[in-house]
């Protein structure tokens, strides 16, 4: 493993003039220029998210959303293999839709990076580029609340995708539900394995975008139904508590 100094080092002066070099062809495609432009209506339309703080916990929709990605670090050209995402409405657990989409990465993806995923090769060279994976997983989100566990490491790895594919930024309405977990049951590791475990939720094959999704999508349910049980009715409510916990956690 090359160390991470030496990573930062080659990313700038060699991969990331390489890869914009390789992206530069899809920038005229038709549906790059698309999701431009939604991503600019989405930055103007902001009535509508301030709309949904107000609205009551029970009655927006979600989107639970998981990524698999080479590494952990997008800002020296990590990317993202795998957007998984179940979509809810309110508790309604019976009703949802689900999302799953691999993304043909610009750069070699490792051995590990496959085991660890179950992914193989041809999968990702039969997929289709980022920018087309992500409308649709915007398409697919569009009206409802993002919610990732942490939702700091995913979207951040989105904003630095759309940021290397020249993309305006994504502004969305997020809850973090490891920061809800950690307000709600702080004796409880916030990792998801151990939340899952806390609140006796069946596992699924780890490492799976789809399958991540939806056992955070449970976890989201148990956290959802415990917040408006303590008397939190809207989002705005949640937000503000939600921030309060961050700042606590944050040494001085």
């Amino acid at each position: 493993m090359i160390p991470t100094d030496l990573q930062i080092l080659k990313y700038i002066f060699f991969e990331k003039p390489m890869y914009y070099f390789k992206i530069k062809p899809y920038l005229k495609w038709y549906s790059y220029q698309k999701l431009e432009d939604q991503l600019k209506k989405h930055q103007e339309n902001t009535s509508s998210r301030s709309v949904v703080l107000n609205q009551p916990l029970e009655e927006l929709d979600y989107t639970i959303f998981d990524l698999e990605t080479t590494g952990f670090i997008p800002e020296i050209g990590h990317e993202i293999i795998s957007i998984g995402a179940i979509r809810i409405h309110g508790l309604d657990s019976c009703h949802r839709k689900t999302f799953h989409h691999l993304i043909n990465p610009i750069r070699y993806v490792n051995r590990q990076t496959l085991q660890l995923t179950g992914l193989t090769r041809e999968q990702l060279s039969n997929a289709s580029p980022f920018f087309e994976g992500f409308r649709e997983f915007m398409e697919f989100s569009e009206g409802s609340v993002l919610v990732a566990h942490p939702a700091k490491f995913d979207m951040r790895f989105l904003q630095a995708m759309l940021k290397r594919w020249k993309l305006p930024e994504y502004k969305p309405v997020v809850i973090d539900s490891q920061t809800m977990a950690q307000w709600l049951v702080p004796s409880v590791r916030y990792q998801l394995d151990p939340l899952l475990n806390h609140f006796q939720i069946q596992k699924k094959e780890r490492h799976h975008a789809l399958n991540d999704a939806m056992m955070t999508a449970e976890l989201f349910h148990k956290l959802l139904t415990q917040t408006i049980e303590a008397n939190v009715s809207t989002l705005k409510g949640l937000k503000s508590i939600l921030y309060k916990q961050k700042k606590a956690k944050i040494p001085k």
